[in-house]
């Protein structure tokens, strides 16, 4: 199949590359001119991933436009906070495609949409009809861990059975395995609800709070993505699969993840800014705990843990006196 790769940050140059070697028709776009050379004359990708020698097969351009013209199908591997750009931009050639896959987490600003719900819109489907054709991949998916041919498992998701079924097949190898899901919304929610989680996880872990702390904080983490995830419209079991619960362990575990990276260099001291300025890439978890939290009084559910990671990015709170603030709440049932 003829597949475009719009994005080519780390995760999306690890997709085309996996795509490319399962023997697609790849083109990757990238926005800066150093990685379309870099991959073009050195087989790398100088600001992402650049240690993976890619496929000799994969194309890359710096035209959006042109990709979307000659692709089968798309996958976005975009910020969250450029797909509704983008995807206007490439709207004329969406309705034609055999499929669209989004890779990427998030929500849309302002308006909380989940990351499909924007594609659905920007290529005029009918929801859940015949001819949407938007499927989600999401699970727990290092992106580094994926280059390296780790062990791996990923979640598909569409109301498409069948391009379900096909994503399922070109993504699939000896080593990463994708599984399908029905719960199209569910999948989304886990995958982008849990950066909250991790930028918390990495707080605890730098400021050295210990195991004891850590294992509640990940079991009252899931809590809370549960309670907000069916809310938004996801089904409980999901959160506890490979989308939900399996990509809170990996991201709120592992040093690769930049979630994590972020909230141990708060609690070291560093501030957001200091952080994201000198970062090329997008930290979703800061938006999506925005986000989060104004879906939490919207929707009037208590979220105590994504309160105080707001208050620590956006308010000036300070990691360790968030940690008081959650361990002095008044005492609850758990279940509560």
């Amino acid at each position: 199949m003829k597949i475009g790769v719009i994005g080519a940050g780390s995760w999306g140059t690890v997709l085309a590359n996996l795509l490319s070697q399962k023997g697609n028709e790849v083109t990757l776009w990238a926005r800066e001119p150093e990685v379309v050379s870099g991959i073009r004359n050195r087989r790398r990708n100088p600001f992402f991933m650049s240690g993976l020698e890619l496929h000799p097969e994969l194309a890359v351009s710096p035209d959006a436009e042109e990709v979307a013209s000659t692709s089968n199908a798309l996958l976005f591997a975009i910020p969250s906070v450029h797909l509704r750009s983008m995807a206007g931009k490439l709207k004329s050639y969406l309705p034609r495609l055999s499929g669209i896959i989004n890779a990427a987490k998030g929500f849309e600003p302002h308006t909380g949409k989940r990351l499909s719900e924007i594609l659905i819109e920007e290529a005029c489907i009918e929801p859940g009809s015949s001819a949407d054709h938007v499927a989600v991949i999401s699970g727990p998916n290092l992106a580094g861990e994926v280059a390296e041919g780790k062990l791996g498992a990923t979640v598909v998701a569409c109301p498409d059975d069948d391009w379900a079924k096909q994503v399922q097949a070109m993504l699939s190898t000896d080593y990463f395995r994708a599984y399908r899901h029905t719960d199209r919304a569910g999948v989304e929610l886990g995958g982008t609800l849990k950066n909250v989680f991790a930028i918390g996880a990495g707080v605890v872990d730098g400021l050295g709070l210990g195991d004891n702390a850590k294992a509640a904080y990940l079991t009252r983490s899931l809590h809370e993505l549960v309670r907000l995830g069916t809310r938004l419209g996801g089904r409980q079991s999901t959160f506890y699969g490979l989308s939900g619960l399996g990509d809170l362990m990996a991201t709120c575990s592992s040093e690769l993840s930049r979630n994590h990276q972020l909230g141990q260099s708060l609690a070291h001291g560093q501030t957001l800014d200091e952080l994201t300025n000198k970062s090329r890439m997008v930290i979703e978890g800061v938006e999506t705990a925005r986000t989060a939290a104004e879906w939490g009084k919207k929707l009037t559910i208590p979220l105590p843990i994504t309160e105080e990671i707001y208050r620590v990015l956006f308010e000036g709170l300070s990691p360790r006196e968030a940690a008081r603030n959650l361990m002095t709440r008044s005492l609850k049932d758990e279940e509560a």
